[in-house]
């Protein structure tokens, strides 16, 4: 901020740099630049409000069996893909796993996710490791009507072609905008994608019709070697009879944080969404 005065009086405008600056001083506050140091690896990650500060405070316990799959599965020179990745905290995991000779895809349509998912793949200097894309995954290529249940970072839960999210609960759509879509074997078909050796999906509830547009990928003899899906309430028995029926069993799950406390206090399991590790049969 630069004041300018005769040394007598305040200038007209003094009060008002002064918010200024101050708003800017708090706005700067309230943008923290959070690193993370685990298991000999330095996660960075720029956060613009409480929500994105959440989410990277929490990365390692929220969803501690992301990050375990992640860490103990995913190789050096591996191509993963991060389906519904937000602001980018599994995209930088794995990133940092694969290596220089690795791929990952970062897919993200919401748009304000996606800015900061940009922000933080610069952060950790991973330009040439991860490709972002700010278009939707679904069964089939066009323009498809993407509804936001809130417009600010690190939010979720936004939909595809649906106002129901992954509960199926009716919202109502801060925004609606026209979102291009494409099936992932399109990708890999006609744009030179990689074919995966592992997919993380978490759409809130769209995982199905992104599952029956990878069907070429899942039945490739070069395969997937693991695909983790979050099984919401929405297409939970349409998606385990979907995996059997192309060739994948499944070899684990595991649930959030949240959801391990209300099955300790007595919940029932299937009544909580999850996180489900396929793995090919043949394996």
């Amino acid at each position: 901020m630069r004041i300018v005065t005769d040394g007598r009086r305040w200038p007209p405008s003094l009060w008002r740099k002064l918010q200024i600056g101050f708003a800017r001083w708090v706005r700067e506050a309230l943008r923290p630049d959070v690193e993370i140091r685990a298991n000999g690896k330095t996660y960075r990650f720029h956060c613009e409000g409480r929500r994105d500060l959440r989410r990277c405070m929490s990365a390692l316990v929220k969803e501690a069996g992301t990050c375990a799959w992640i860490a103990s599965e995913v190789r050096p020179g591996d191509t993963f893909y991060d389906v519904g990745a937000n602001i980018g905290l599994y995209t930088i995991m794995a990133a940092l796993q694969v290596g220089p000779n690795g791929r990952v895809y970062a897919f993200e349509p919401h748009g304000a996710n996606f800015a900061r998912l940009v922000d933080n793949i610069a952060a950790n200097d991973l330009a040439r490791t991860v490709s972002p894309c700010s278009f939707a995954l679904n069964d089939r290529s066009g323009l498809i009507p993407f509804n936001y249940i809130s417009l600010m970072t690190g939010t979720s839960n936004s939909q595809l072609g649906s106002l129901r999210d992954g509960e199926e609960q009716e919202f109502r759509p801060e925004l609606s905008e026209p979102k291009a879509a494409m099936a992932l074997d399109d990708l890999i078909a006609a744009h030179d994608f990689r074919p995966p050796h592992h997919v993380k999906l978490d759409v809130d509830g769209n995982e199905l019709l992104i599952l029956r547009g990878m069907t070429r990928t899942l039945m490739r003899t070069d395969k997937p070697r693991s695909i983790q899906i979050e099984m919401n309430l929405r297409g939970k028995a349409e998606i385990l009879e979907f995996m059997s029926r192309h060739g994948y069993h499944l070899a684990d799950r595991h649930y959030t944080r949240s959801g391990l406390k209300k099955i300790a206090a007595g919940g029932d399991p299937e009544a909580y969404a999850y996180n489900a590790i396929f793995r090919p049969v043949s394996t």
